[in-house]
């Protein structure tokens, strides 16, 4: 939470403080920077982000046996790059060949602090790297489910509603656990499951545990766990939208009747992943 007209880029340094050892940290190409790559080692995780367009990383070092390079990511500034800061990197290269797919035959470039091909294979780690859109799906889910739908929050001064989003977040994590819980009892990938069945069924159960006994709190939840699990999504289609606004504020276009009749990936993401040497 940060408020409205800062830069973005300093809101992430700050969430540099919830990362650390055994995490892989993924940000969007907005964020990059020397500094967001340092900072995030010096926590201990590991890091998978997308370069600008204008970032040039120069020669590659060594070409590895996946094809992937390593590279030195330097600080833009001249002063600190005659200095000799650096940090080495694995750079990954790919295209997607779907004609109907944003980025058809666009370059885009990923960089990893994962510089061993055997420990992450490249199109794992590209794979990995368009699943982070799944995190738009967790807003939805707080935003339209979890909240009650245009509802704005109670509070009417700053602190009140840093609490609010606090405690939104921390059930959102809540119904998310128990999804994942309930996800590994019946083999299944959380993506599997539903967030607003999960959120009914946990709703229910609050209300019943207030009405049992301690003693068969266990009961309730090994039985909230089937349940969650019981009818399972079915897997996700590939689909492709466009990006459009309702009312022209933006860089993109505004939403007309031509969206309607997009044209739909002809190919899953991986099997349209193409990388390249």
């Amino acid at each position: 939470m940060w408020p409205h007209d800062f830069d973005e880029r300093s809101a992430g340094m700050r969430l540099l403080r919830g990362v650390g050892e055994g995490v892989l940290l993924l940000w969007d190409r907005g964020f990059h920077s020397f500094e967001m790559v340092r900072g995030a080692l010096a926590r201990g995780c590991e890091l998978l982000g997308r370069l600008p367009r204008m970032v040039d990383p120069g020669p590659p070092l060594a070409t590895l046996s996946d094809g992937t390079q390593l590279v030195w990511v330097r600080p833009s500034e001249y002063g600190r790059r005659k200095r000799g800061e650096r940090v080495l990197m694995r750079l990954i290269r790919y295209t997607l060949e779907d004609p109907n797919r944003p980025g058809h035959r666009v370059e885009h470039r990923l960089i990893t602090s994962l510089v061993d091909p055997e420990r992450a294979g490249a199109e794992e780690l590209v794979v990995a790297y368009h699943s982070r859109w799944e995190f738009e799906l967790a807003v939805d889910e707080i935003k339209s489910h979890q909240r009650r739908p245009h509802t704005p929050l109670r509070s009417k001064k700053p602190v009140g509603v840093v609490q609010e989003i606090y405690g939104l977040l921390i059930a959102h994590y809540a119904v998310r656990a128990v999804m994942v819980e309930a996800a590994r009892k019946a083999h299944l990938p959380p993506s599997r499951l539903s967030f607003t069945t999960a959120l009914r069924l946990i709703r229910e159960m609050v209300l019943e545990a207030q009405r049992t006994a301690k003693a068969d709190h266990p009961r309730l939840y090994r039985q909230l766990l089937e349940d969650v699990a019981a009818r399972p999504l079915a897997p996700r289609t590939d689909r492709c939208n466009p990006r459009v606004v309702k009312r022209k504020m933006s860089k993109f276009k505004v939403k007309n009747p031509s969206p309607r009749d997009w044209p739909q990936p002809t190919k899953s993401f991986r099997e349209a992943l193409v990388l390249l040497n």
